[in-house]
C-alpha cells in the first residue's frame, strides 16, 4: 500500500514538472513527420487574418488552452516554444492541453524572413516526442502522425488524433 502511494505521488509530481517544462521549454519534431514545405496559395488572405483568428474555431477535448501573440504568457514563452528570438515571431498562436497530460497542440506562427519555421516546428515536435516517449508512451503514435506545413504565410504544427481534419479546416480558412 505504501508503494502505491509513493507511485501516485511520483506520477503527480512528474505531471506537474512536465507541465511546467512544456510551458517553459521548446518542443520539436519527429523524423516520421509529414511535412509540406511548399508555399501554399492564400498568402494574400493570410495578411487579413491573425494567428489567433486562424485558430479561433478549432476545438477538441485535449486542446483546452489558448495563447496568442500579445498575451503575456505567450510573449514570455514563445521564443522558448520555437527556439528562436521573440523578435523573429511576427504573429503566432498556440492551442495546447493545459494539464500537460496530452501532447496535443496546434501552433500557427509567422516567422520573420530568413527563419526556417518548418525546421523550428520539427525541432519542437522532436522534443515533445522525446518527453512523451518516457512520460506517456501511448501518446507517441499521435506525435508520429503530427502534421507540419506552411499555408497562407503561417508555419503550422498539428499534434492531434484529428490532425487531418484540423489541417483541412485551417487550409480552407486560408484559401
Amino acid at each position: 500500500m505504501k508503494r502505491t502511494t509513493i507511485t501516485k505521488k511520483t506520477i503527480k509530481t512528474a505531471a506537474l514538472i512536465l507541465t511546467a517544462m512544456l510551458m517553459m521549454c521548446g518542443c520539436s519534431t519527429n523524423n516520421d513527420t509529414k511535412a509540406d514545405t511548399s508555399s501554399a496559395a492564400g498568402t494574400e488572405k493570410a495578411a487579413d487574418i491573425s494567428a489567433e483568428e486562424l485558430l479561433a474555431d478549432i476545438s477538441h477535448d485535449n486542446l483546452d488552452g489558448r495563447l496568442s501573440k500579445g498575451d503575456g504568457k505567450y510573449d514570455k514563452n514563445a521564443a522558448q516554444f520555437y527556439e528562436t528570438g521573440f523578435a523573429n515571431i511576427l504573429d503566432g498562436a498556440i492551442l495546447y492541453n493545459e494539464n500537460g497530460g496530452y501532447p496535443d497542440e496546434v501552433s500557427a506562427v509567422k516567422f520573420d524572413e530568413g527563419i526556417d519555421g518548418q525546421e523550428l516546428l520539427k525541432q519542437r515536435l522532436e522534443s515533445r516526442t522525446a518527453t512523451f516517449r518516457d512520460y506517456r508512451p501511448e501518446e507517441v503514435p499521435k506525435l508520429e502522425n503530427a502534421k507540419i506545413f506552411n499555408a497562407g504565410g503561417f508555419d503550422i504544427l498539428i499534434i492531434s488524433d484529428d490532425a487531418d481534419s484540423i489541417e483541412k479546416q485551417l487550409k480552407e480558412k486560408l484559401s
